[in-house]
């Protein structure tokens, strides 16, 4: 579902659980300017990192959000558990998820064909990245690891825009990862071989026995109003997937 916080537009879940917001955003409202156009978030890309730092800022104003922790994203499967405490240290480590338990702290992650993945329980709130080696190294299981620690599960799960299968063709050698896990997601045909992480992901999430699954389903690389890293090949920005269980109804 579209949804607009002052000039910001988002994708935003519907069926999050009390006090819990969830969206991912879009390329439009910003600063950027050229490739970038206009509202890139990520720190690592070829555009001046200031103009990035604007675009956070306006998020942060428009969304009411105090603090969003982000990370230097590695394709791994770390996740972070972070609180008011720790969160300028665990601010840009490398890793690919962040666990809180913290009321109006927002985990951000930066996407542009990988997926976000927000889980959200009645204590705690997850953010993930979710490429294909975050995903193959199963870094669901890892956050899911950080709700059991505190007597807590995923009433929630949300699957963010990412690239399709349709139009995610791999190697052999990356398939042939994938069909143990998933032999469903893999397909092929007479221009390729394909991938679709988006059923690799909600196949994990359901083994572990979440039921309550929502999908935003855009594929990055056919929607231009997303970014995507191979449609663009690599000149473009990034997207940022936020969820944040609020101390009041926002």
């Amino acid at each position: 579902m579209l949804r607009k916080y002052g000039r910001i537009l988002v994708n935003a879940y519907e069926n999050t659980p009390d006090n819990v917001e969830c969206f991912v955003t879009t390329k439009h409202s910003g600063y950027s300017t050229g490739f970038f156009s206009s509202f890139n978030l990520g720190m690592n890309t070829q555009e001046d990192t200031r103009i990035a730092v604007k675009n956070i800022e306006l998020l942060k104003v428009s969304c009411s959000l105090p603090v969003i922790v982000n990370l230097n994203q590695v394709h791994g499967n770390r996740v972070f558990e972070v609180d008011a405490s720790n969160y300028h240290d665990v601010m840009f480590s490398e890793g690919d998820g962040l666990f809180t338990l913290e009321k109006d702290m927002a985990l951000g992650i930066m996407t542009a064909d990988c997926f976000n993945v927000f889980l959200a329980g009645r204590k705690g709130i997850c953010a993930l990245h979710c490429g294909h080696k975050s995903v193959s190294s199963d870094i669901m299981s890892a956050g899911i690891k950080l709700f059991k620690k505190y007597d807590d599960f995923p009433v929630f799960a949300g699957i963010g825009p990412g690239i399709s299968g349709e139009n995610y063709q791999v190697g052999a050698e990356l398939a042939d990862v994938f069909r143990p896990i998933c032999p469903q997601a893999v397909t092929e045909n007479e221009n390729g071989i394909y991938l679709c992480l988006r059923t690799v992901i909600e196949q994990n999430l359901r083994n572990a026995g979440i039921e309550n699954i929502e999908h935003i389903r855009n594929c990055t690389l056919a929607d231009n109003d997303l970014y995507s890293h191979r449609r663009d090949r690599g000149v473009t920005g990034r997207m940022m997937g936020v969820i944040v269980r609020r101390s009041d109804v926002f």
